[in-house]
């Protein structure tokens, strides 16, 4: 069995590890066939890493006959419109018009199935406007049963306390059982996501000397740019992952490894480096990514849903 897939906003593909993931478990082959990127540095992850058949840039630019059908699309459309720290939510914001750039993927290409997934405010924002007009949209034609839930990646295995919304899209002539969201599974021990290759220690900044202070002594992972907070279960799980590379290990007294952000969003350790990114860059990229597991689990629902699995 093969299915094909595309993803637009793609950034490291997260949605392609959790089809490999799937691929093992279930011999359910695949077709990456596109990806979209404007990100010098995720667009050379995507190339290092994956192979899809085609690899556009800006998606607002693009011809939608340029695009291929597929079975499955995913998106993580830009979060900062929606999010607390942004100023700016006007209607005229760019980066809130991708989603109309998603919405004619959906509506022209009718995949069988979407996920597309954001900051959990965007429920909220304007007393729900934004995300009130999004699903609207999606359910307008009739076609799809639109289904939205906030999941933490915490409550999927993965020990980072990561609140995003999902809404699913699957096509009704194609459902077969009722979808339903992912039960909570048990996190796997947050001490087997340390970097033990990595021992090199830092010397704490005195800025910081306070919040050290103040967090547990069994602490693990936190941010060191949330200075006033204590981080009270940071022996359970880890702070979400943002796109301000600030994750500090605390029993190895250093800023956490790249290896430790992967394994923190759930990519494999088989996943490559560019020899071209920075850490920096890449400790970014992986801030601004899905958590591979959580799309694991949503497709493989999805999946039994539409009879796939």
């Amino acid at each position: 069995m093969k299915i094909s897939i595309g993803t637009d906003c793609s950034g490291i593909e997260a949605p392609i590890e959790a089809l490999k993931k799937i691929k093992k478990k279930y011999s359910i082959d695949f077709e990456h066939k596109f990806s979209s990127e404007t990100n010098e540095y995720a667009i050379e992850c995507i190339k290092e890493n994956n192979n899809p058949q085609i690899l556009f840039g800006d998606i607002q630019k693009r011809n939608i006959k340029d695009v291929p059908y597929i079975d499955i699309y995913v998106s993580g459309f830009p979060c900062q419109p929606y999010s607390r720290a942004n100023k700016f939510k006007s209607d005229v914001d760019p980066r809130i018009n991708l989603f109309e750039d998603c919405l004619k993927v959906i509506l022209t290409k009718k995949p069988k199935c979407f996920i597309l997934e954001n900051v959990k405010t965007l429920k909220t924002l304007n007393k729900g406007y934004y995300f009130n007009q999004i699903v609207d949209r999606l359910e307008g034609n009739g076609s799809y049963n639109i289904y939205h839930k906030v999941i933490n990646s915490k409550d999927q295995g993965i020990p980072q306390s990561r609140e995003r919304l999902y809404i699913i899209g699957i096509l009704k002539n194609h459902i077969k059982k009722t979808f339903t969201f992912p039960t909570d599974i048990k996190m796997k021990p947050l001490k087997s996501f340390i970097d033990h290759n990595s021992n090199k220690k830092i010397d704490i900044k005195p800025s910081n000397y306070d919040l050290f202070k103040r967090i547990p002594k069994d602490s693990i992972f936190i941010d060191i740019g949330f200075r006033k907070a204590s981080y009270p279960n940071s022996n359970k799980w880890a702070p979400c992952i943002t796109a301000q590379p600030n994750m500090w290990c605390v029993p190895k007294q250093r800023k956490a490894t790249i290896k430790e952000y992967l394994m923190l969003q759930g990519f494999p350790k088989t996943y490559k480096k560019p020899e071209t990114i920075s850490d920096h860059q890449l400790k970014i990229r992986i801030g601004n990514s899905m958590t591979v597991n959580v799309i694991e689990r949503l497709l493989i629902n999805i999946f039994k849903s539409i009879d796939l699995i």
